[in-house]
């Protein structure tokens, strides 16, 4: 019970000086004559009748003056606002934001993946198991072919981003690669984030080279490095080949190195992109930071409810006793 009471509160504590309000009335002087009245208040012309607050407290019932009190007192106690401190709850806040910035160009439609999916197809499946394992991460989304755009918010909600990259499609904006609008699109959203403790990642998948930037990728390198944004990258496809698809895994490497992140390869063959991308998970472990918090839970109906259980046994008393005259 002691520990219980630690526990309680009061949020106007002042109020509790009401108590000694009814003393003044011992030292009002009778007025003669007529009362005048100013103010009604339903249940305290009875109240004051019955208890005779004009007169000496020697002639006040001991039962009534009691009651006065403890329906008072109570009512003070309400007005003083008791709150419960709630046991501290313990939450779990993400520290990471992180970005997926994906080629969705002609060139993904070419179905040279595992099994015959397309290029496009066989990311979808590594990023979903991707995605699925990163519990404890912000996920945004940056799509780019001839121009980039934020296809999904950083969000904690795994299920929207995972339905956002199922209606991933090659080409569905253009058949070119803008591999440095995607980049400062991508440090864009990030510095949208409100949480400027988190640290911030990027990670930057591509089968070809720019073709179609407004922003070159060099000075949206740096510009990530300035807003301390490290990048990843992952060059799909093979590295040897020629002609203007040819994925360009110098540009690549220099935005990791300028940014501190990595650059990877994949070819299309067998499971190199799924292993790329455990290889991400795990040279990036989850950081969470768990803070408590508690709330108050307001207390005053209890004594408020109370005080007037106290005034309906009081009336009813009174009524027991004009019966009996």
């Amino acid at each position: 019970m002691s520990e219980l009471l630690t526990h309680v509160d009061f949020a106007w504590p002042l109020a509790w000086f009401l108590l000694l309000l009814p003393l003044l009335t011992f030292f009002l002087p009778e007025k003669e004559g007529q009362q005048e009245e100013k103010v009604r208040v339903p249940f305290l012309p009875a109240l004051a009748e019955e208890l005779k607050l004009h007169t000496s407290p020697a002639k006040i019932r001991w039962p009534d003056r009691l009651i006065f009190w403890l329906v008072w007192t109570l009512l003070v106690c309400a007005l003083a606002r008791p709150e419960y401190l709630m046991p501290p709850q313990q939450i779990t806040k993400p520290m990471r934001n992180m970005v997926l910035i994906l080629d969705v160009s002609g060139s993904m439609e070419k179905n040279d993946a595992q099994d015959g999916m397309t290029r496009l197809q066989a990311v979808q499946r590594s990023v979903r198991d991707f995605v699925a394992r990163r519990k404890t991460d912000r996920i945004g989304l940056v799509i780019f072919a001839s121009s980039a755009w934020p296809f999904a918010p950083l969000s904690e909600d795994k299920q929207a981003l995972l339905a956002r990259i199922d209606q991933l499609a090659p080409g569905m904006i253009g058949q070119q690669t803008a591999i440095g609008d995607a980049l400062g699109v991508a440090v864009k959203l990030l510095d949208s984030s409100l949480d400027r403790d988190a640290s911030r990642l990027a990670i930057l998948l591509t089968d070809g080279n720019d073709t179609a930037s407004q922003l070159s990728p060099a000075l949206a390198a740096q510009l990530a490095a300035t807003h301390h944004v490290q990048v990843h990258t992952i060059a799909f496809g093979d590295v040897n080949s020629s002609g203007e698809d040819k994925v360009d895994a110098m540009l690549l490497k220099q935005i990791a190195q300028l940014t501190g992140g990595e650059a990877l390869q994949a070819t299309t063959s067998g499971n190199a992109l799924d292993e790329v991308w455990q290889q991400i998970d795990a040279i990036t472990p989850s950081q969470v930071k768990t803070t408590g918090f508690s709330w108050h839970l307001p207390l005053f109906h209890w004594p408020l409810l109370l005080a007037m259980f106290l005034l309906l046994a009081f009336t009813l008393l009174r009524f027991v006793r004009e019966r009996r005259v």
